[in-house]
Formats: structure tokens, C-alpha cells, sequence
């Protein structure tokens, strides 16, 4: 198990006012935006540091615009507080779709009614990684496709090199005759603005019409595009793949994924997309002939960069969920990492069970396009069967083939009436469910937001190291706001540690306090220092305690009850200094946390010292402390039993006034046995020893 420890910080000497935002507490969350008005429809994307990008429909000015909220790796708001406008033109902005530009910030479209003759209109806005917003200051953002005849279903994706692609399903009378209305319509974002000017191009029309896009990169700069032709009573489901110049490579109109040719019943819809390396993973939902028992069933199919299907032909398919009764809707596809002997790999995936009500269930389809885990009949693995509706569920991969899943969850109530919470399991692909209650795993879940009347809905969830955040749209308050929550990929939510604060006691020494409010799996901690205020100095931090060699940053290991922690610091010159905090776990994963900064007296140290070296005995290394009153030249050399130099870690190397760790590897010590350890600090100016310190070292291999 991993320890969790996140902050909220009070700081009593620093400078700087970000305060960690991540609660412990499902009923509480992190406030994303709560302005006057309501907020809804969040979108997220990932800002490639353990952070997220959220934008929303926000009614604060009377109409709906479009706002943005970037989250750091510790749940801080990054841009104005309850959002940066993105756009403020007049009428309504809505339906916003997001990606990641690569580098911090986003890529955000909306459906825009500015334009009273064209009905509705699409935009877009570049978001930089500060909030400010590329696509002009007035924050009104550019047209990419301005036109009579609405455009629908946006969708996005970035490209994998700084850009994105926007594609959509449009009805304009410039292209096509009106009985193969919509067509689907592509654009391209890059940092300077629109790339295929404020139209857009065609890049699919066929007999009958072309809605519901769905695109995904395809990894070389290009995307693959999936979209449904035609409707009742026989659509189907194609695929194009387009490079980067908005050009569909595949032979026109593209590859027929699915098709029938008969029946009132069979229609395909709502495709579901994911690229496992160079081919493209595809779902879509399918009308079974019973349509009054067996509903819609989930179908699926992998294709190759050359657009060659590779389970079966275009009227075939691989189908996830059989001919199970009620309908199987809303599905999250993912590759399961798994290759057969050909290279291929099977597919994960989530979604909805619909009979008398809704559940969370997941699929494995294997390699071969055929075996199903759970097999036939019992391949519904239930991820929650919980009373109450469970529906819309997300979903992200984790380490190890795992899938995290969030959900829109009323099982709980008040006065018999059922209120919306967010739900979150995390499941293996054998497949097992691994969060909940030992050893039964049978709690459907944990709660990830759990407001009593809260409403909770539209959950979106953004994967991160070793986890996901989740943002939905909450009630809670007077009006609908928008709130979010980190979840670490073994359920647990992050566990507050308050007061990290750094102090004077007198000149030239910092005093580092901190209390955990309880602990899991921990290890210990590390502090790190640097010295901000000298431009000449080093940029780098460096590591001035440890756990390994100092016995009062052991962490409890895992623990309930509050704990103090403190750590004297010697910098041993004046200036300001930045500090900050690094838990480790027991499993030796890190958290680095949010430094603080502290100013430092003029006034230096007079003395040199030596710690004892820890751990000691040691079996790989230990760990010295040394502190410097100046700049000085240090050697450090181990001795073996009879008198001998046997290795020379530090040989006259320069350093600068202040705390130091001296690293001793037992490699070249040879066998166990006792040595001994000589420091040598000599003036950096006259070349004279001026402070020696001898220790014993025992090494045990």
C-alpha cells in the first residue's frame, strides 16, 4: 500500500499564499467554482504535471459562457479564482469539448449563438499555461467553423504535438444535398490560432447522413475519425483515418466498421473510440432484433493503420455484451495490454447495464476477438450492483492494466428520496474488483463525493500518477457549482497534514514544523532546501534531512493520530530560502509538496560540526550530516582496522557554507567489518585543515 499525505498549510514566517486544496473528507471536496449562478457540463483534461483543466457552462452573467479552472498536482488553483472567461461574447457559449495543448495549458471549443444569422456557430480559445488566453485578449475567441446550418456533437483530441483537432457533424447546403445532411467537418488548432481557416473543411460526405464524430489521435500527427451513416431503420458505423493536414487517408468515404442491410431494429450508434499503439479500438451500441428483451447490446472491433478490420467483416463484429437482456449502453473502451502471439491486444470495457435499473458493469474481450471474461452467460462482471441507479460512468487506466471508475451514484437518500453522489471502484482486467472492505470487496465501491442532498452528477474523471481526479457538476449549495477531488488508485482520499511552517529561533538557523493528521504507509520524509535569493547560487535542491539518517523524520508507518514533526536547518549564510517537504512511502514512492520560502539573518554560524552517520551498521550506504560555517573544501576518507585507506568518497571537493549529507557506499569496502571515518574540512582561501571529525563505521553485507 501507498501512503497518502497531502497538505493544508498554515504558514507562519514565508511568503507566498498558496494553500493545498485536496480534501480528505467526501462530503466536503475542493470547491472548483461556486459563483453566483449555476455551473454545469464540466470537460477536464490532464496539465501533463498531476494537475487538471476544467472548463464549464457557467450562468453567472445571465447567458451562458464558458470559464476555466486549472488545478495543480495539489488541488491549487492556478487562474483567477471560480475561473478564467474564456469567453464573454454576448448570447450563449455551451457544449464545450477540451484537450491538452502539451505543455500546460488547453485547447477548448464550444457551440456558440453570436451570430443570430448563422443560428449557432463553433469557437475556440487557447488557454496558456498562466490562464492567459492566446486566441486574443478579449477573451471572445476565433470561429473555426461560422456557416447556416448548425453544427453538433464537437469532439477533440490533441494531435501529440502541441495542436488539436476538432471535428463535428454539420448540416451547411455549401456541400451536399439535404437527404445526406449532416456531413462531418474537421478543424485544426495550433498555438498561433486557427489552421484551416473559419470554415473549416469537409472531410466526410456520403449517401444518407453522417453524425455522431468521434476522433482520437493516431499517434504519428494525425487522428482517427469514427462516425454513424445513416439512422433508422439501418445505420452503421465507419472509420477514416486523417493526417495532418486534414486529409482522409483511407479510401473514400472510409472502412465500414458495422453495417446491416435489413431490419427496423438494427440500427448502430453512439461509437466509442481509444488507440492501442497503431490501431484504433472501436464500440458502439447495437439494437438487438428482440429489441423488447434484449435491447441494445455493446459491439466492438479493432482496426489496423491501414484500415484493415481485424475481428471479423463489416457485419460481424466482436460483441462485449452478447445477448444479454435490457440494454448495455455508455461504454469506455481501453486496450488491455495484453498480445497474442500476432501482436494483437484484447480490449477493456466499461459501461452501463440498463434492465429495471441501472448498473456498472466491465467486459474483457480477449486477443481473438471471440472469449469474453467473465465467459458466457456470466460476462456482466458487476463493478457496482448497488441499489439505486449507477449510470454514466468514466473511466482511466492505471499502473498494472487497471481501470479507475467514477460514477453517478443514488443509492443513498433522504426522506426516501434519492440524491446523486459520486461512486469510484477500481477493477484489474482479470477482471476483480480491488477497493472496498477485505476480503469481500463487496462494498460497490467508495465514496468520492457524498453530501448529504448534494446532488452530484456529470462526473468526469482525468487519469494522474497513481490515480485520477474526478470533477461534476454539484449541488450542494443554492445553485449547481462545480467541484472536483483527487482519488489514488487504492481509494483512499488524501489525508490532510496541517501547519508545514518555517520559523527563526535565532541567527542563521530555520526551525521546519509540520503535523500529519494521520498516516498510511509511511516511511519518512525528506526536506530539501535552496537558496532563491542569490542568482549566482544553484537552482537545484538539495537534500539537507533524511529519514535514513535522522531518527526524528521516521514516519509512524500508518497511524490515526495527529503527530509533530520538526527539523532544525542550518543554511549557514544569509539570504532567502526555499523549502520544501517529500514524504516516502514504505513501497519507496514519492510525494514532493508545495515549497515555502523563508528569509535568512545576515548573520553566519561560527562552528563546523559532524552528525553521526545513520543508518549505522548500513548494508548499501549511510548518510553523514555535515555543516559548514563557510564556503570550505571537504574530504572524507574510510580507513579499515589496521590503519588504511581503503576508499576516498570526497577528495577536496568545494562546498558552500550550510547543511550537507555526505553519502558513504559500503560498495569498496569489501566484508563486513568495522572502519572508521575520517572529514577533513579545510579553508577554501589558506589550504589549511581547520576542522576534522572521526567516527566508526560498521558495515553489514
Amino acid at each position: 500500500m501507498i501512503k497518502r499525505l497531502l497538505f493544508v498549510l498554515g504558514i507562519l514566517v514565508c511568503s507566498g499564499s498558496a494553500f493545498a486544496q485536496w480534501s480528505s473528507d467526501s462530503t466536503v471536496n475542493t470547491p472548483v467554482c461556486t459563483a453566483l449562478g449555476s455551473q454545469q457540463n464540466p470537460q477536464a483534461c490532464a496539465d501533463n504535471a498531476n494537475g487538471i483543466i476544467i472548463v464549464w457552462e457557467d450562468l453567472r452573467n445571465g447567458n451562458f459562457d464558458i470559464y476555466a479552472q486549472k488545478l495543480n498536482s495539489n488541488g491549487v488553483p492556478q487562474w483567477t479564482i471560480n475561473g478564467v472567461n474564456i469567453c464573454n461574447s454576448l448570447a450563449a457559449q455551451t457544449a464545450p469539448v477540451i484537450c491538452t495543448d502539451g505543455g500546460g495549458g488547453a485547447y477548448v471549443a464550444w457551440k456558440d449563438t453570436r451570430t443570430a444569422a448563422n443560428g449557432t456557430d463553433i469557437f475556440a480559445q487557447h488557454i496558456n499555461s498562466d490562464g492567459s488566453l492566446a486566441y486574443g485578449a478579449s477573451g471572445a475567441g476565433v470561429a473555426i467553423t461560422k456557416d447556416v446550418g448548425p453544427p453538433d456533437n464537437l469532439t477533440i483530441c490533441s494531435d501529440g504535438n502541441g495542436n488539436a483537432f476538432v471535428a463535428w457533424q454539420d448540416s451547411r447546403s455549401s456541400i451536399s444535398p439535404s437527404s445526406t445532411r449532416p456531413d462531418i467537418w474537421m478543424n485544426k488548432l495550433t498555438g498561433g490560432g486557427v489552421a484551416w481557416g473559419d470554415q473549416g473543411v469537409g472531410v466526410i460526405s456520403q449517401t444518407l447522413q453522417q453524425t455522431s464524430p468521434k476522433i482520437v489521435s493516431d499517434g504519428t500527427g494525425g487522428c482517427f475519425l469514427v462516425w454513424v451513416n445513416g439512422g433508422l431503420p439501418a445505420a452503421s458505423i465507419w472509420a477514416n483515418r486523417i493526417n495532418a493536414n486534414g486529409s482522409p487517408q483511407w479510401a473514400s468515404p472510409g472502412v465500414q466498421v458495422f453495417g446491416v442491410t435489413s431490419g427496423s431494429l438494427n440500427a448502430s450508434k453512439d461509437p466509442q473510440v481509444a488507440r492501442d499503439g497503431s490501431q484504433l479500438c472501436v464500440t458502439w451500441e447495437q439494437n438487438n432484433t428482440d429489441n423488447t428483451v434484449k435491447g441494445l447490446n455493446i459491439l466492438a472491433n479493432r482496426i489496423k493503420s491501414d484500415g484493415t478490420l481485424l475481428w471479423g467483416n463489416s457485419t460481424a463484429g466482436s460483441e462485449i455484451s452478447t445477448d444479454w437482456a435490457g440494454d448495455q449502453i455508455n461504454a469506455v473502451v481501453f486496450p488491455d495490454d495484453s498480445v497474442d502471439a500476432s501482436g494483437n491486444g484484447g480490449l477493456l470495457v466499461v459501461y452501463e447495464n440498463y434492465i429495471s435499473s441501472r448498473d456498472i458493469v466491465m467486459t474483457r474481450l480477449m486477443p481473438d476477438g471471440i472469449s469474453l471474461k467473465p465467459a458466457v452467460p456470466n460476462q456482466l462482471f458487476g463493478v457496482c450492483n448497488m441499489t439505486g441507479d449507477q449510470s454514466a460512468p468514466k473511466a482511466v487506466k492505471t499502473a498494472n492494466s487497471e481501470v479507475l471508475i467514477v460514477w453517478n451514484d443514488n443509492r443513498n437518500s433522504v426522506n426516501s428520496t434519492p440524491y446523486s453522489s459520486i461512486y469510484a471502484q477500481r477493477c484489474d482486467k482479470t477482471p476483480k474488483r480491488l477497493m472496498g472492505p477485505l476480503p469481500s470487496f463487496s462494498s460497490w465501491g467508495v465514496a468520492v463525493s457524498n453530501k448529504v442532498g448534494g446532488n452530484a452528477d456529470q462526473v468526469q474523471l482525468v487519469s494522474r500518477t497513481n490515480g485520477a481526479i474526478a470533477v461534476w457538476r454539484d449541488g450542494r449549495n443554492a445553485t449547481t457549482d462545480i467541484y472536483a477531488q483527487l482519488i489514488f488508485k487504492d481509494g483512499s482520499l488524501p489525508i490532510e497534514l496541517s501547519n508545514f511552517s518555517l520559523r527563526s529561533s535565532e541567527v542563521g538557523k530555520v526551525i521546519v514544523d509540520w503535523q500529519t493528521a494521520s498516516e498510511k504507509d509511511n516511511a519518512g520524509f525528506e526536506i530539501e532546501r535552496r537558496l532563491i535569493s542569490d542568482a549566482s547560487a544553484s537552482n537545484a535542491y538539495e537534500i539537507i534531512g533524511s529519514y535514513q539518517n535522522e531518527s526524528t523524520l521516521r514516519g509512524a508507518g500508518s497511524s490515526n493520530v495527529e503527530r509533530n514533526y520538526s527539523f532544525i536547518d542550518q543554511p549557514g549564510k544569509g539570504g532567502v530560502y526555499e523549502y520544501r517537504l517529500i514524504d516516502i512511502s514504505l513501497d519507496g514512492e514519492r510525494i514532493t509538496h508545495e515549497p515555502k520560502s523563508i528569509e535568512v539573518g545576515k548573520s553566519i554560524l561560527n562552528v563546523h560540526s559532524v552528525g553521526a552517520s545513520q543508518p549505522n551498521p548500513f548494508f548499501d550506504k549511510t548518510l553523514i550530516p555535515l555543516t559548514l560555517a563557510s564556503d570550505a573544501i571537504v574530504s572524507v576518507e574510510i580507513y579499515d582496522v589496521l590503519g588504511r585507506v581503503v576508499v576516498t568518497p570526497y577528495h577536496n571537493v568545494p562546498m558552500s557554507a550550510g547543511t550537507h549529507q555526505l553519502t558513504v557506499n559500503s560498495t569498496g569496502l569489501g566484508v563486513t567489518g568495522n572502519y572508521s571515518c575520517l572529514v577533513t574540512v579545510t579553508d577554501s582561501r589558506t589550504g589549511e585543515p581547520i576542522y576534522t571529525n572521526r567516527q566508526s563505521l560498521i558495515v553489514n553485507r
